[in-house]
């Protein structure tokens, strides 16, 4: 059974987590502000990139959302020629989703664009907090141990 302070630094722990998590989506958003695209569809063009091809519900499984708003995210991508579609042969029901060329050209750019705008986000400032966070987590999780 956990004691009041070992309960009490799992709770810091945790809230130090989030605050890492936190900076980190910041600069992550700020890294793609000028890309064009949202969160998610970055998320489904880099999952494409790095798994090659996916479903739909694979893709919904794996950012924990809906069929329907991959759906919407994919056939936004779709519409602007950057994944493409095909058809299982062997089971119809089975649509895989893969990046075209001027898909792939796009991620390259966006993280070349992602990688541009973190160079002036702040970075010393911001980087130097993300450390802190990072250095207080790993005390308060020793801690724990």
């Amino acid at each position: 059974m956990l004691n009041h302070r070992q309960t009490k630094n799992q709770f810091e722990s945790l809230a130090t987590l989030q605050a890492i998590q936190k900076q980190a989506y910041q600069m992550l958003v700020q890294g793609l502000a000028k890309t064009e695209f949202s969160m998610r569809e970055w998320g489904i063009l880099v999952y494409l990139e790095q798994h090659g091809q996916a479903t739909a519900s694979e893709l919904s499984d794996a950012f924990t959302v809906t069929r329907t708003l991959i759906s919407r995210n994919t056939w936004r991508l779709i519409q602007d020629n950057l994944i493409q579609s095909q058809v299982n042969p062997n089971d119809r029901r089975v649509v895989w989703l893969s990046l075209t060329v001027n898909g792939q050209e796009r991620v390259q750019e966006g993280v070349r664009q992602a990688q541009e705008n973190l160079k002036t986000f702040n970075q010393s400032h911001d980087l130097e907090k993300l450390t802190k966070q990072v250095e207080t987590l790993s005390q308060q999780l020793a801690k724990i141990n």
